[in-house]
């Protein structure tokens, strides 16, 4: 019985260890997505604002006049496809990588290993796809959830490179969008080319404003070419930024809330363990008093 009693002791022990680690990275975790979150929620109407108005540019032009930006070109033959996938460098975070692994490998199967070539953000994804055959184009690692706007315009540098050069036909993001109530979702967008927005609102040549097809037409000057020259490169930075601005804030929103589940385990680990305790000193106490009175006993016979 002492020797269970000191095992019990030793394991409240260790779990209490456990605790105060599980705790502490919740609290880092808790920070790095407090700082996130404030950067992602100011510069996501920013981005909302310049898609809207870059589709509607897109939407007024005719085909041919598609091609007047290389970044707009729509490939008719896509024979070289990039994802780029976004994961963590390090683990405790859930289901964050897994989810976004496995719908990474449902998109390679859906348009063939052989012309998907793989851009790795993240230590973790790298590793996966790596030890799979996949072909790796580029990888980020080593980033540990940190966003710099650098960092973004320098991933998008790269993926809008690997499009003009013809290198890629088509490029797609694999990452984690974060939403309201700390839920975030995984999800595939399309990079390159930039898709025009549906057929609703549309700018024409200059002339008084009007009301059109449910939408407000507007003027362009000096012209819509000239425009999409300047607002297009603009247009992908600020939409990386926001991407992997996602990402990193799905991922501390991921940890920190695994830790939280971690550190109250912990607790209750804890209590059931001292209940444990204390019914196995009771029973060694009870067991002593018994022996001295079975000898109290014994001896006055």
């Amino acid at each position: 019985m002492i020797l269970s009693l000191r095992q019990i002791k030793r394991r409240i022990k260790s779990v209490e260890s456990t605790k105060k680690i599980t705790r502490a990275m919740q609290m880092v975790s808790t920070a790095k997505f407090k700082r996130s979150e404030d950067v992602l929620y100011v510069g996501r109407p920013y981005y909302l604002k310049l898609d809207s108005i870059l589709k509607r540019l897109i939407t007024s032009l005719n085909p041919e006049e598609l091609s007047m930006h290389p970044l707009l070109e729509e490939r008719a033959e896509k024979k070289n496809i990039a994802v780029c996938v976004i994961t963590s460098d390090s683990g405790l975070c859930s289901v964050y990588n897994n989810n976004i692994i496995r719908l990474t490998e449902d998109f390679i199967a859906q348009h063939g290993k052989e012309k998907v070539k793989l851009v790795a953000i993240g230590r973790k994804g790298f590793a996966y796809f790596a030890k799979r055959g996949v072909k790796i184009a580029k990888s980020y690692v080593g980033l540990h959830g940190r966003y710099s706007p650098e960092t973004a315009d320098e991933i998008a540098d790269a993926l809008v490179g690997m499009f003009l050069s013809g290198e890629i036909d088509e490029i797609y993001i694999a990452h984690t969008h974060f939403g309201a109530t700390m839920r975030y979702y995984t999800r595939v967008r399309k990079f390159l080319n930039i898709v025009p927005a549906p057929a609703g609102v549309r700018t024409v040549e200059p002339k008084e404003p009007s009301e059109k097809e449910g939408g407000v037409e507007f003027i362009a000057e000096p012209s819509i070419e000239r425009i999409l020259k300047d607002l297009i490169p603009r247009y992908i930075s600020v939409k990386m930024r926001l991407i992997l601005l996602d990402a990193f804030t799905s991922e501390h929103s991921a940890r920190m809330m695994a830790m939280q589940t971690a550190t109250d385990n912990a607790v209750e680990l804890i209590d059931s363990l001292t209940m444990l305790r204390n019914k196995a000193r009771q029973a060694s106490i009870t067991g002593e008093v018994l022996q001295v009175a079975t000898t109290a006993e014994a001896l006055k016979g």
